[in-house]
């Protein structure tokens, strides 16, 4: 009962969650006089909820009282009772062995939450000194910018997407009509990469293989964020993603960070197209240097919740999709999440579309590009829905690049594969930044590049699938 006031409070006052990373952030960060100071300016809904709690936790209590002294007349075990008992005991037991569930019970919450504050306060005195050497490190390599570069990088940054679900990859179901038409309207200007991987089936190892330059745990790792600031630009992270790991390690490395999203995990319902009013207002910001980063909640699983309710085109459908997966014997309930992962990717598409014509619509020379940070498998090989680091629809991403005053990519370079992780030699390239860990055999947008296939636990025919 108390954990439910608390988590009440939370969610009506902030929209958020006890370990999200605002509140996780903000407890880890408060002072005595803070605490006094948000005390008296919540005083009514902290008397409200914790009445809630103290209430019906008094009813609990009452009823165990009267249960002790009067117990009611059990009935013998037999027939159904015993079926009752054993469906009973499977689902305390169920519920205590899903670890999602688990994790939630107060009794295992509570305690891991006072852990986390506390190792957060420890992290952010480490990763405030790593942040630190990243930005000096990176000034001492002296980044030199050229003339030539744009103004405005905006860096879109999907989240399990995979591209063989959207129609601009051939996909025979509507889901990425918006795209689809800007490749129309914009011809050349808007590049598609046919075949682009990702070299991990999780985020966290992708984002920090992308932003280390494929080198994460090296000795002297370059941040690309970091490298940025260092050539002068002003830079941005928009995140409708709530990763206390993510926004420590990449997001606070830039000028103006804005976390959208309180609600941490699979539970969130915030939708994407909330970062597009923060996203338009870094757009205008008068630097005449600008990376932004918008990091999407994309696909994350849960598909349903991923998109506005109502919006669901691919629900029950019928289609050639359908019929293959039946003739590959996919279950019902796999089908099923399919055409919700489908029916996400289609209102997926139109805010990453948007996010497209803001940079259009901005002032300067610019350059947008569009990537996720792995993929997904959703029936594509096996009766599986979620990350899956043993197919190849785990890996398999998308990657588009449109610039306002040159066409980036060689031709060679379209149909090349293309690893995530080599991403930020390309990503510097484009942002006109000249440093000496250049790898021109990295950068796909070079001529010089040359593909090496990355070590990855299964076998896949990186350039033709």
């Amino acid at each position: 009962m108390l954990d439910g006031a608390v988590r009440g409070f939370l969610l009506a006052a902030y929209d958020a969650l006890p370990n999200s990373s605002m509140v996780l952030s903000a407890v880890a960060n408060t002072t005595g006089e803070e605490s006094r100071e948000f005390v008296n300016m919540y005083w009514r809904d902290l008397l409200a909820w914790g009445a809630f709690g103290l209430l019906w936790s008094a009813a609990l209590g009452l009823g165990q009282v009267l249960w002790w002294r009067s117990p009611p007349k059990l009935p013998g075990p037999r027939g159904w009772t015993i079926v009752l008992a054993i469906l009973l005991f499977a689902l305390v037991v169920g519920s205590l062995v899903s670890k999602p569930w688990r994790r939630h019970h107060p009794l295992l919450f509570w305690p891991q939450w006072a852990r986390d504050v506390g190792d957060l306060r420890q992290q952010w005195a480490s990763l405030g000194r790593q942040r630190s050497e990243l930005l000096a490190g990176a000034a001492a390599i002296k980044p030199v910018l050229s003339a030539d570069g744009p103004d405005t990088l905006v860096l879109v940054i999907s989240e399990s997407m995979n591209r063989s679900n959207l129609s601009s990859y051939g996909y025979p179901r509507p889901t990425s009509p918006a795209l689809f038409e800007r490749q129309r309207v914009l011809g050349g200007q808007m590049q598609v990469f046919r075949h682009a991987w990702s070299v991990n089936a999780s985020t966290v190892p992708a984002l920090r293989n992308l932003f280390y330059f494929g080198a994460p745990e090296a000795q002297e790792r370059v941040h690309l964020l970091a490298l940025a600031r260092a050539a002068g630009y002003r830079t941005f992270w928009i995140s409708n993603h709530n990763d206390l790991a993510i926004e420590q390690e990449h997001a606070r490395l830039a000028d103006q960070v804005s976390i959208l999203n309180n609600m941490p995990g699979r539970g969130s319902r915030a939708l994407d197209e909330q970062v597009l009013p923060v996203a338009r207002a870094a757009l205008v910001d008068p630097a005449p240097r600008k990376l932004i980063v918008l990091h999407m909640l994309g696909l994350h699983p849960h598909y349903r919740m991923r998109h506005p309710a109502g919006l669901e085109p691919f629900a029950g459908a019928s289609d050639g999709v359908d019929a293959r997966l039946r003739a590959a014997g996919r279950p019902a309930w796999l089908r099923e999440l399919r055409n919700d992962y489908d029916s996400a990717v289609r209102y997926h598409d139109s805010t990453v579309a948007a996010t497209l014509d803001l940079s259009r619509q901005a002032s300067g020379k610019q350059v947008w590009v569009y990537l996720s940070d792995h993929g997904q498998e959703v029936g594509h090989t096996i009766d599986r829905a979620g990350h899956s680091a043993t197919t190849p629809d785990g890996y398999r991403i998308p990657l588009m690049l449109w610039s306002s005053f040159d066409r980036a990519a060689p031709a060679q370079g379209l149909s090349a594969p293309v690893r995530g992780d080599w991403l930020g030699y390309s990503l510097t390239r484009l942002l006109g930044i000249d440093w000496r860990g250049a790898e021109p055999k990295r950068d796909v947008l070079d001529r010089r590049y040359r593909w090496q296939a990355p070590s990855l636990p299964l076998k896949i025919d990186f350039k033709n699938s």
